[in-house]
């Protein structure tokens, strides 16, 4: 809900005049940015984390879930290309609002919510190039499907499963497209309840270790748990209490915005099953009352405790009405009884103002971060006790973004993007973005945050908007990728990219940025100003690295950073801190030499600096990272960061 709900931030608009707005003529001399110095940014102490291992969930090297992994951190261990461009963008017909997902072969995966042709179910791409590899069709079996889930194989050695939920199937897929089982959800519904969308209507899976099952609800609240190797069914439907939503906040879209902007979605994407136009029924959901649960939802992988965000039951926001105003969290688990397992609420939070943000767990599971609609970022511990609140001026339009390192969370708003520090009894702002991607462009009045933000190892992976101001609120024209200094918020890099998104900002291990098209926001601006902004469009859109010798010097110079933080750490009280800093390293040191292979071949590094670089990591790989081997190879690290750091630009 929290996406949708972008549209009422954008369109707070009563009534106006379009002839009556006049902008006068601008020259456009848009900002040029340069090749960004490397980060200051570094770890301290020891990091957060669990005690779960990688034989099943993935580790977070890529997005193998909407938001990265099982637990919603939208944090990756790699870094981002500190230099990119818009590459490609395939499959134009069909709009995708949650981000495309990756396994560890290198192939891209999504699940469009609308289309204008062809019906399908998954399709599958290769994500270097954007060319389809294949495509799940919707059949009698399943016409929709929520966004795959990627999971280990731990029965075949560096193989990966993707698994997807329709109304009445659940699915197995190898990343070749073929089938490894396809079971029945067990849910039944009457001829009347099928008329309901929200009761057809799947969350993405997610994975419960203590049962080693899946996960999934319904936007009604229906609790399903499948078996993950064979698909079967492991506990009654359960449900839970909460009363449709109803939005308490925003002002009603008038006719003649929908007027205008309804042609260009029908033309772009057709219409919805219930025929009506994507952004009419966008539009319904908000004022018409939604569903229980509105986004994804968290399990810890340490307690397999579930999280979700949802609403309170009816009658508590004061009215019996059948729709709830209020948000609630809940904490679950599958627990025995004398007749088998069943879904319990452990906990429940309830929310003034509600909350429709997907929950977002520490490493550790110990804390629980969630925001309300009243413009609060909340921490809770795993019982649901509130432990502080930050109030960030207005509502957040996104889940909140967990870094495992120095206690960083990001919040996004329609506006900005802020940086929020975990105490522990209390938390407070660092600093809000730099926000200046569309300097000098000619019809670009305002700039604003337009995404999910995604922290890696070399910055925070953001979206801007850049359009006219009106009214107090932005009217999207361009959007384009940025990399900010997690230091300092400060905009390292900018590239204009090709359409809005409701999804997340993610990048791929090569340090490519990816964008699911799902333009709600610049289809108004196209509605109301057809002559600035280009037509809309859907798709997935890959930006790609450039300068490839400051990836690799971005990737080393991360590991070195890690390496030296991780060398002061106590080898007993921190030993679990530390092997997971290693690992990332690891990740760091092959995406590096992934990074100097590709720089040598486009010339933006020599041979010479190649050689003297892999001679470096060589040496580090020669034996196994260890307590022991770590701190020769943070000297190694060292020299290895210095030699780029210090390498004249090509």
């Amino acid at each position: 809900m929290k996406k949708i709900l972008l549209i009422a931030t954008v369109i707070g608009i009563t009534g106006f005049t379009i002839n009556l707005i006049f902008f006068g003529d601008r020259a456009h001399n848009p900002r040029i940015f340069t090749a960004p110095e490397k980060t200051q940014w570094r770890p301290m102490g020891a990091r957060v984390t669990g005690q779960h291992g990688y034989d099943i969930i993935p580790e977070p090297t890529k997005w193998n879930a909407i938001h990265v992994g099982v637990a919603n951190s939208d944090s990756v261990w790699g870094v981002a290309a500190p230099m990119f461009e818009l590459d490609w963008v395939a499959e134009p017909s069909y709009f995708i609002g949650n981000g495309p997902l990756f396994d560890n072969e290198g192939n891209l995966y999504f699940s469009p919510q609308f289309y204008h042709g062809e019906r399908v179910v998954l399709v599958s791409l290769d994500a270097k190039t954007g060319t389809r590899r294949w495509a799940l069709p919707a059949d009698e079996n399943i016409q929709t499907s929520s966004p795959a889930f990627i999971l280990n194989d731990p029965e075949n050695l560096n193989s990966q499963i993707l698994y997807i939920v329709g109304y009445d199937r659940i699915t197995a897929l190898r990343p070749d497209g073929s089938k490894i089982w396809s079971r029945s959800t067990g849910l039944k519904l009457t001829a009347k309840e099928l008329l309901n969308p929200d009761k057809k209507k799947f969350h993405s899976l997610n994975y419960h270790p203590a049962t080693d099952s899946l996960i999934t609800v319904t936007k009604t609240g229906a609790l399903f748990a499948f078996d993950r190797k064979t698909g079967q069914s492991i506990a009654p439907i359960g449900q839970l209490p909460g009363a449709p939503a109803i939005s308490g906040k925003g002002t009603k879209i008038p006719e003649f915005i929908l007027d205008r902007v309804d042609p260009l979605m029908d033309a772009a994407f057709g219409k919805t099953d219930a025929g009506l136009s994507l952004f009419s029924s966008a539009v319904n959901y908000i004022y018409g009352g939604g569903g229980v649960v509105t986004n994804y939802f968290s399990i810890d992988p340490d307690s397999s405790r579930i999280y979700m965000a949802a609403t309170a039951q009816d009658a508590e926001d004061g009215t019996t009405d059948g729709k709830s105003e209020l948000g609630a969290i809940y904490a679950l688990n599958l627990v025995n009884n004398n007749h088998g397992l069943e879904f319990q609420i452990l906990a429940r939070a309830v929310f003034q103002g509600g909350t429709g943000s997907t929950p977002a767990l520490s490493a550790d599971g110990h804390r629980l971060y969630v925001s309300d609609n009243e413009g609060h970022v909340i921490a809770l511990n795993s019982e649901l006790d509130e432990i502080w609140r930050v109030d960030v001026g207005e509502p957040l339009v996104g889940s909140i973004t967990v870094s495992p390192d120095n206690h960083e969370l990001y919040a996004v708003t329609a506006n900005d993007v802020i940086q929020l520090i975990d105490h522990g009894e209390y938390g407070n702002r660092a600093w809000t973005a730099e926000l200046n991607g569309f300097d000098g462009y000619a019809n670009v009045d305002t700039q604003s945050n337009a995404l999910t933000a995604t922290v890696t190892a070399n910055g925070v992976v953001i979206m801007i908007g850049g359009g006219k101001s009106l009214l107090g609120r932005t009217i999207m024209l361009h959007t384009g990728m940025g990399l900010l200094d997690r230091m300092t918020g400060k905009l390292r890099y900018f590239a204009e990219g090709r359409e809005d998104s409701l999804a997340m900002s993610v990048v791929a291990p090569d340090g490519s940025l990816y964008v699911a098209h799902s333009p709600l926001r610049r289809a108004v601006g196209k509605a109301i100003y057809p002559d600035l902004t280009p037509k809309i469009t859907g798709g997935i859109a890959r930006f790609k690295p450039v300068r490839l010798d400051l990836l690799a010097r971005d990737a080393v110079c991360a590991a070195e950073a890690r390496s030296a933080n991780t060398s002061q750490l106590d080898k007993v009280t921190e030993l679990t801190a530390i092997n997971t800093d290693i690992r990332q390293i690891q990740v760091l040191m092959t995406q590096t030499n992934d990074a100097v292979e590709t720089a040598v071949n486009e010339g933006d590094m020599s041979r010479e600096t190649a050689s003297t670089l892999r001679s470096m990591l060589n040496q580090i790989t020669a034996t196994p990272l260890t307590t022991e081997t770590l701190a020769a190879a943070h000297t190694q690290l060292v020299n290895a960061c210095d030699l780029l750091d210090s390498t004249p630009q090509q």
